[in-house]
C-alpha cells in the first residue's frame, strides 16, 4: 500500500481537487468562486461531473491529506469520525489539491507538492476524516482520500455542498 501524503494549510472553509483539463477555461485572475462556485447548485455541478471536486472542512487550518490509488477503504475497520463520498474525471494524468479560496482569484501556479499523478479516467473518491485529539478542526487533521477507479463517474446525490462533518456516506 503506498501512500502520497501532502500537507495543505487552508484559509478557506474547503478543500478543491482538481485535473488541468477542469481549469483550462478559468482566466487568470478570475474571480471563478463568486462567479461560477458559490452557489451550491454550482458547487454540485462540478461535483457531478467530476471536474472541480470540492468539500466543506468545516474550519480553516492545516490538513494533512493521505492520497490512496485504486485501494478501497474497509470503513468499518477504519472507523472515520467522518466520511463522504465524491467522484472526480482525470485527464491530463495529475490531480490537484488545493484551498477552496484558490478560486477566489484564480492563479494556474500551484505547488508542486500538492499535485498527484493519476491514470486517466473516472474515480469514486472516498473522503475519511478523524477529529484532532485537540477537538479543534483543521489542528493538523488527517484525511485520508481513496481514488478507486471505475468505468464511469458513480451517481451522486447531495441536496447541499458536501460537508466532511456530521453526515454519512
Amino acid at each position: 500500500m503506498s501512500v502520497i501524503q501532502i500537507n495543505l494549510e487552508i484559509v478557506g472553509l474547503g478543500i478543491i481537487f482538481y485535473s488541468p483539463y477542469a481549469v483550462k477555461s478559468i482566466r487568470e485572475g478570475e474571480p471563478y468562486l463568486m462567479r461560477r462556485y458559490n452557489e451550491p447548485q454550482d458547487v454540485l455541478e462540478h461535483i457531478y461531473k467530476g471536474s472541480i471536486v470540492g468539500f466543506c472542512t468545516g474550519s480553516p487550518g492545516k490538513y494533512v491529506l493521505n492520497i490512496f490509488q485504486n485501494e478501497k477503504p474497509k470503513i468499518e475497520k477504519l472507523n472515520p469520525d467522518y466520511a463522504i463520498k465524491l467522484c472526480i474525471k482525470v485527464e491530463d494524468g495529475e490531480i490537484f489539491f488545493r484551498d477552496l479560496y484558490a478560486l477566489l482569484r484564480w492563479s494556474e501556479e500551484c505547488s508542486d507538492d500538492c499535485k498527484v499523478k493519476m491514470e486517466n479516467g473516472n474515480y469514486e473518491v472516498i473522503v475519511c476524516s478523524w477529529l484532532p485529539q485537540s477537538g479543534k478542526r483543521g489542528d493538523n487533521q488527517q484525511i485520508n482520500i481513496y481514488f478507486i477507479a471505475k468505468s464511469e463517474l458513480p451517481k451522486l446525490r447531495y441536496i447541499g455542498v458536501p460537508f466532511l462533518g456530521d453526515e454519512e456516506m
